[in-house]
């Protein structure tokens, strides 16, 4: 079949979740046996030989399929009668909830409420990453009178081969220290205060903290940079090398070299819906190159954190029980048991593996009945024009 996978993200050497998601699992499609293309935002090139086609434009008339996250369908949508597969695993209204006010986020809540229903009325599958996500998509495929929709489970996943042994030095960081890597943007729903102020609790600890400073590909911006960081580490009493910057964005097939130089990989955030709904994506690099984790309590990667024993889960806010936990992560015994737990459960993770229901339904996914449309796009007109029409 011919499949179209949808970001707004950019695709490249250089990238972040949402472009990794869909070239991997345009990968994983490809793979098994479907011609693929994947259309990604400006700037976007092949991250890697012999993968799929990235095209600019997505062109909606030469596919069979088209896989997209909702909150960026456009007006076609409602009139293609293409098989349309939503890709859920992205929480983004509740991502926006936990932005700080401003025009450019509440433009970007007031579109997203607009998709929701076109995408509700008009998806043939729906794909979600953990159990909170298929819950909160059946309540609303469910108020939409499509219940008969089929939700597939498909999480992020990892590659199909292990990573290389090389690894790299991070600048500022010596060379006997243990590394604390936070993965990944800044958000205001993750919470690097609370590392930081652990970090201080640990004193004189031969321990570095490394934060990516750098802008996130396609962002006008960094989440954080070496500025921003470096008045957070004062403020908690730290400076290099107890906390250092990581001044590049590290390309997509060479970040295990950061990881393979890393002892723990910290994932934190704050409590909220964002946090219930969300699947770390940067947790699952962990995964992938044998890396303990530590993760706050709440949401899909913190359960399976503590259920499969790859690594240390704490409570928000709590610099006191982190610090703790980093002590004991770090210590031998415990760096051997999470990673011997990381690579037993890493085959289980495969792009290939967690694509499964994705790849076995496809060839014989029914058109499901659409929804009423006209009812749909006034919903999504209403919501445009300031109403509240696809609220979360």
């Amino acid at each position: 079949m011919r499949v179209l996978v949808i970001t707004d993200d950019r695709v490249g050497p250089v990238m972040a979740g949402s472009a990794m998601r869909a070239w991997e699992l345009a990968g994983a499609l490809s793979a098994a046996g479907h011609e693929v293309r994947v259309a990604a935002a400006e700037g976007s090139r092949a991250p890697a030989a012999g993968g799929p086609t990235v095209v600019r434009r997505p062109s909606w008339q030469w596919a069979e399929v088209v896989v997209t996250p909702p909150w960026v369908l456009g007006p076609r949508a409602a009139v293609t009668r293409k098989t349309l597969i939503i890709d859920g695993a992205t929480p983004l209204l509740a991502e926006l909830a936990a932005m700080p006010v401003s025009p450019r986020v509440d433009r970007r809540r007031c579109t997203a409420r607009a998709r929701l229903p076109v995408a509700l009325a008009r998806a043939d599958a729906v794909l979600a990453a953990g159990a909170a996500q298929e819950r909160w998509w059946r309540r609303r495929l469910e108020d939409a009178g499509r219940s008969e929709v089929p939700l597939l489970q498909v999480p992020f996943g990892v590659p199909e081969s292990d990573p290389a042994a090389e690894r790299d030095e991070i600048p500022g960081v010596p060379a006997s220290w243990a590394v604390v890597l936070w993965w990944g943007g800044v958000w205001p729903w993750l919470d690097l205060e609370t590392l930081l102020a652990a970090r201080a609790r640990l004193g004189n600890a031969p321990v570095s903290v490394v934060v990516p400073t750098a802008r996130r590909p396609g962002a006008a911006s960094p989440s954080i940079d070496g500025v921003m960081l470096a008045a957070l580490a004062t403020r908690h009493g730290l400076e290099p090398p107890q906390v250092v910057g990581l001044e590049r964005w590290v390309p997509y097939g060479e970040r295990h070299r950061i990881l393979n130089r890393t002892s723990l990989l910290a994932v934190l955030h704050l409590p909220g819906e964002e946090a219930q709904l969300a699947f770390r994506t940067r947790a699952l690099d962990g995964v992938w190159a044998g890396v303990p984790l530590l993760v706050t309590e709440g949401g899909a990667v913190a359960d399976l954190v503590r259920e499969r024993g790859w690594g240390a889960v704490v409570p928000p806010r709590e610099p006191r029980q982190t610090a703790a936990a980093i002590e004991l992560a770090l210590a031998e015994r415990q760096q051997l048991r999470f990673r011997s737990a990381l690579a037993g459960d890493r085959d289980a993770w495969r792009w290939g593996r967690v694509t499964e229901p994705l790849v076995h339904l496809l060839p014989r996914l029914p058109v499901a009945p659409r929804g009423a449309l006209w009812w749909a796009v006034a919903r999504a007109a209403w919501a445009l024009t300031g109403g509240r029409g696809g609220a979360a």
